[in-house]
């Protein structure tokens, strides 16, 4: 069985939620464990899938149905949670969430066609290292020097690239229920279908949609983190607001996350 890594941050003050993020093709959970120093009241939780970061030497999933399913079976999600996905991640988050019981608060997904509306790519994952490695700088800038540097260590990140590229290119959309959990789309405002990808999520949904365009390429996440956590943040502070207001019960619950 493949390990799915789960590495967890405590938030800074008492949280009220917890953040799971689902890294981008050849991304690693490091990336976003980062962002606790920017929330308020949300733990976060970066689910790292195996072949990448300290786990390169493991062999990496290679099937949205294997990736998903592991998963599942391996992280418990502990309620109240959201979802945030980028770019492959976002795609990961969105099947884990047609699948959960119960439902996220809300599913984010950044940077990533909905997936009616996927256009398969050309199969990059079929290309040998050398051609790989060109097609990946070429589409998404380039690599860390301290990767390329090392051969050993630039193979290994090939690898996990071309595992994840395999996800994303052999990926077959099933319809099915819309989710009821609210969805936000986010993109960056340089990115050229933006628009068009944000859009198609909101059919994905019956509980809600929102939009956001974040100042950026593709990789808006990695330019104004602290606009973008407060922006996750906010949200979903506000959705478990709402889903405890609506339990007349739980009002005095409701008092105490508004008031921290």
């Amino acid at each position: 069985m493949a390990d799915i890594r789960v590495i967890t941050r405590p938030a800074p003050h008492a949280s009220v939620a917890t953040l799971y993020c689902f890294p981008h093709a050849g991304g690693a959970g490091g990336e976003y464990a980062r962002w606790v120093a920017h929330t308020l009241g949300l733990r976060l939780a970066a689910i790292q899938p195996p072949g990448r970061a300290h786990d390169l030497k493991q062999p990496a999933l290679t099937s949205m149905p294997e990736l998903v399913g592991e998963i599942l079976a391996q992280v418990e999600f502990t309620p109240p949670f959201a979802l945030f996905g980028h770019s492959m991640g976002a795609l990961v988050a969105f099947e884990v969430a047609r699948a959960l019981q119960p439902k996220p608060l809300r599913l984010f997904v950044s940077s990533c066609p909905a997936p009616p509306r996927l256009t398969k790519s050309r199969s990059l994952h079929l290309l040998d290292d050398a051609e790989l490695h060109a097609e990946i700088e070429r589409n998404w800038g380039p690599l860390p020097a301290a990767t390329t540097s090392d051969k050993e260590l630039l193979t290994a990140a090939l690898a996990c690239y071309r595992a994840d590229l395999q996800v994303l290119e052999t990926y077959e959309y099933v319809p099915g229920p819309r989710l009821r959990s609210p969805i936000t789309a986010i993109v960056g405002d340089a990115e050229p279908n933006g628009e068009a990808w944000t859009a198609g999520w909101r059919d994905q949904t019956d509980g809600g949609f929102a939009s956001s365009v974040r100042p950026g390429g593709h990789f808006h996440t990695r330019q104004d983190t602290e606009g973008l956590v407060g922006l996750l943040t906010d949200t979903v502070r506000s959705d478990l607001i709402r889903a405890v207001r609506s339990e007349p019960s739980n009002l005095a619950r409701a008092k105490r996350v508004m008031n921290r």
